[in-house]
């Protein structure tokens, strides 16, 4: 106790007291220093507060390329000088997967990081099924991500009674058809091309600008339908603030893990998060479409992170069509985040929520076990009356640390036509 009052006597100054970033300086095996130096946030002559100092080791570790990642501050008169040490690498990997059901669909990936010694990463993926296939390659960077995407699917329409319609899809591994035969009213068959591109740029540490232009030619059968080119472009701001990243392919060579100790560590008090997005679209004429499209969306996400890392999740989205077709139109399963759903409805307007608990049920030193039960619920705008889609479930996922990819079950029971839906899933939104 005494020693622990003695200890508290020496920092408690240090924390009413005002001091400023001094010099930077680091060490590196592979980048050089000036480009890590560049990638911390805190730069020399900036106010020093230990919050601000936690959060830019965060964007480093965020990075994913380090073995190994060590800070030092020391006081010099009025200036904290800080002093990174830093042990950086790079990694390219393969991977292949399979998936089945109902239907069953494949893929190959690759994935690379700090080729360019600036930590960078890289990726590419290709995959398809029966219905169509997709390949799509990104680059991300502490400034910059870019994403190219290319799909090339059936876009067989299916007509149920009560609004609802089919959800077309490379990896879909639920046949609707077969399974809701008894309220099936039309079919009409299509196919379905984009090409996109997104671009964000990061404006400060929270906040980036989108850039999404997409060109889009759907076809359906004699002509029906919106059969013709629907290409758009999107602009939006998106802003996020302690959210935690995940593992890259980095992680299988030991990659990515330097905050994996502060991670199995409870934290001092519930830590709070959010994401934000709002997004604008529009095409027509001047973007070289047959069909008008103005569509304003906006999604939150609000995150608790409780001592013991346990998170509640809280999702709202809502999206307005001012003009579209019937090809673009807003789905419920766009306002839906968490399930997993076979059926969806379509309108010119909707919102959703959503919310669920992430509780893990272990952590240690080789990988992290959790389950999340959640409930969403969203409105669409059907025609002449809101129609509502639920749905209730859980999600059981476990993640190895030397392992990129979450792996687990999902359960969905959507709570309108009483369907059901259990599925492997691999990847996770958070942590």
């Amino acid at each position: 106790m005494k020693k622990f009052l003695i200890l508290s006597f020496l920092i408690y100054p240090l924390l009413l007291h005002a001091y400023t970033v001094g010099n930077i300086s680091a060490e590196t095996t592979r980048m050089s220093p000036q480009t890590l130096q560049k990638r911390f946030l805190l730069k020399t002559g900036e106010e020093f507060s230990q919050d601000r100092y936690q959060k830019a080791q965060d964007e480093l570790h965020k990075l994913r390329v380090f073995k190994k990642l060590d800070f030092y501050a020391q006081l010099r008169g009025e200036q904290m000088d800080i002093h990174i040490k830093a042990e950086d690498d790079w990694y390219i990997f393969p991977m292949g997967f399979f998936t089945g059901g109902a239907k069953s669909a494949g893929g190959i990936s690759l994935a690379a990081g700090n080729l360019f010694k600036q930590g960078e990463s890289t990726f590419l993926f290709g995959g398809g099924s029966r219905d169509g296939w997709t390949v799509n390659a990104g680059l991300v960077t502490p400034q910059h991500f870019f994403n190219l995407q290319y799909k090339h699917l059936d876009a067989d329409q299916r007509f149920y009674s009560g609004h609802w319609f089919n959800i077309p899809s490379v990896f879909s591994t639920t046949d609707d058809k077969e399974d809701h035969a008894n309220s099936l009213l039309r079919e009409i068959f299509g196919t379905e091309q984009t090409f996109g591109l997104t671009y964000k740029y990061r404006l400060s540490r929270t906040l980036r600008l989108a850039l999404r232009p997409q060109y889009k030619y759907v076809s359906y059968q004699n002509r029906d339908l919106d059969s013709g080119k629907h290409h758009n472009i999107g602009i939006g701001l998106e802003f996020s603030d302690d959210i935690r990243s995940g593992m890259n392919m980095g992680a299988l060579s030991g990659l990515g893990l330097t905050d994996k100790t502060q991670s199995l560590q409870n934290l001092p008090k519930t830590r709070v998060g959010y994401i934000g997005n709002i997004t604008y679209t529009n095409g027509g004429d001047w973007t070289g479409s047959d069909y008008a499209l103005s569509k304003l969306s906006i999604s939150a996400t609000g995150l608790l992170e409780l001592p013991q890392r346990h998170l509640l999740i809280l999702q709202a989205q809502a999206q307005n069509a001012f003009e579209l077709s019937f090809s673009d139109q807003i789905t419920s399963t766009d306002l839906l985040s968490m399930g997993r759903y076979d059926r969806q409805l379509r309108g010119k307007r909707g919102a959703g929520i959503s919310t669920s608990f992430v509780y893990y049920l272990m952590r240690n030193q080789t990988g992290l076990l959790s389950i999340a039960p959640f409930y969403e619920l969203a409105y669409v705008d059907t025609g002449n009356q809101y129609t509502p889609h639920s749905g209730a479930g859980a999600t059981l996922m476990y993640k190895l640390w030397r392992f990129p990819l979450p792996m687990g079950l999902n359960y969905t029971h959507n709570l309108q036509d009483g369907s059901h839906q259990v599925g492997f899933v691999i990847g996770g939104a958070f942590g």
